[in-house]
């Protein structure tokens, strides 16, 4: 150890540096589309990409955060209780330090840890079914494995990353980056494919022998020439090529053939080898399928209630309406929830009606105070392959409700409105159509209203404006 060279005060200084040991950045994926994108410069990214510092209290009343300079009370500590940044650059050509405030993803991922939920396998919602997809925690051994797991040659191992890329997400610039790449290995990839050939030959021989019961010991080896000939063999056949190719590269295996494409030639894929079948459609994650955010196995758990037990639900959690039922692109929408700051689509099958469902889930409801809520219960959990954070919820049932003293906010019943003045008032702040005639129902003493003209509606809407 007297031979260790001795590190120097700078040297020493960087490798107890606290600020040196942050992560770089990560790179925003997108996804490759031809479609016009829009994308809000001001919107919350759907997962960090830089990672979030705090600081003691003592320190940053002296707005001290280990930086090269101290960052200003203004939009730190008086802008919040709790201030978390994040650092977009150190040093500036004006020798400032571009920060930002780190708590919209720090308080969803404490808001998310509030739910307690285990992080599940990316499954397929059905909409129209009231089945619950399975959980699968994504830390079994069966599928918590990389190309670098030690089980990795087992047959019933599934696995969440591979060393190859994933086709179907590369663009023409990548791909051909790919390619040459390949070429490049290509002594290294026939090398390796001889070594296959060869185990597998030996394997069939030594089969054939033993049906036959001849002597085991001196099997005749494979020569060079069997090998060209499956190389031509392959060559010539592409659906048996495929699975080679796919093989050698360790490539993760793509979506299936359409059916259209089914009687031509194609290259065709083996099997998939990924943790889930949604990987094969949208691609291998890009982080762990847990991405941190919990390291529960199961919902095995149970909440006790400290008067009435324990709970088959745990508590509900209140959930915002963002966007109500209606009728989007000419089509029935879902109403999309925000539940611990993730954007949530209502999947739940069940009928709501303004008398007996929340109130504000049909239409937009300005009336309701703090804007319409009501309660679900989270029931699984996952992360998919672009690391966006998805979350299935049902209803809360009244039982579920009932220990916690929770009530939705009922909607108000709507009376029909009836009108006492054949013109339009101040305080009326209805346009009518004036491409057709205005029909009136039937008022309170019972005698049918007459039918006004498009002129007299125009006239009494121009007296109204004039009057205001």
């Amino acid at each position: 150890m007297a031979s260790a060279a001795r590190l120097s005060p700078t040297a020493n200084l960087l490798r107890k540096s606290r600020l040196f040991a942050l992560p770089q950045a990560l790179t925003p994926v997108e996804a490759p589309t031809s479609r016009p994108y829009a994308e809000s410069d001001t919107a919350t990214r759907p997962h960090p990409i830089r990672a979030s510092i705090v600081t003691p209290a003592s320190s940053l009343a002296r707005g001290d955060w280990g930086l090269k300079r101290p960052l200003p009370a203004k939009s730190t500590s008086q802008k919040s209780s709790r201030p978390v940044v994040r650092i977009n650059e150190l040093d500036t050509f004006e020798h400032v330090t571009d920060f930002e405030s780190a708590s919209d993803h720090t308080v969803t991922l404490e808001k998310f840890q509030e739910l307690h939920m285990p992080i599940s396998l990316p499954a397929k919602v059905h909409f129209s079914s009231n089945m619950v997809t399975r959980h699968h925690s994504v830390f079994d051994q069966d599928v918590d494995n990389t190309e670098a797991s030690e089980n990795i040659d087992q047959p019933d191992i599934k696995q969440i990353r591979h060393t190859g890329p994933w086709l179907s997400g590369l663009t023409d610039a990548e791909f051909a980056a790919y390619l040459k790449k390949v070429q490049k290995q290509k002594p290294q990839l026939v090398f390796k494919l001889r070594e296959r050939f060869l185990e597998k030959r030996m394997a069939e021989i030594r089969n054939q022998a033993q049906d036959k019961g001849e002597d085991l010991e001196n099997l005749p080896a494979p020569t060079e020439e069997d090998f060209q000939t499956y190389l031509k063999t392959l060559r010539a056949d592409p659906f048996a090529l495929g699975p080679v190719v796919y093989e050698l590269l360790d490539l993760p295996a793509t979506a299936p053939v359409p059916n259209e494409r089914m009687p031509k030639k194609y290259y065709q894929s083996p099997p998939s080898k990924m943790a889930s079948p949604e990987y094969v459609t949208s691609g291998p994650p890009i982080t762990h399928p847990s991405a941190g955010l919990s390291y529960a196995r199961s919902h095995a758990s149970i909440y006790n209630h400290p008067q009435y037990g324990p709970q088959a639900h745990p508590r509900p959690v209140e959930a915002r309406i963002l966007r109500p039922r209606g009728r989007v692109r000419g089509k029935s929408g879902k109403p999309i929830l925000g539940v611990g700051g993730i954007a949530v689509e209502d999947t739940s099958t069940i009928a709501f009606s303004e008398q007996g469902g929340p109130a504000g889930l049909s239409a937009f409801d300005p009336s309701i105070p703090g804007g319409a809520r009501y309660h679900v219960t989270p029931i699984r959990a996952f992360v998919g392959s672009t690391g966006r954070i998805s979350l299935i919820t049902n209803r809360a049932t009244t039982n579920a409700k009932a220990p916690y003293g929770i009530k939705d906010h009922k909607a108000a019943k709507s009376s029909p409105q009836r009108y006492t003045s054949f013109d339009l008032r101040a305080s009326d702040r209805r346009v009518p159509r004036l491409d057709r005639a205005r029909t009136f129902s039937k008022p309170a003493t019972g005698f049918e209203q007459p039918e006004k003209s498009t002129e007299d509606v125009a006239k009494n809407l121009l007296r109204t404006i004039k009057s205001q």
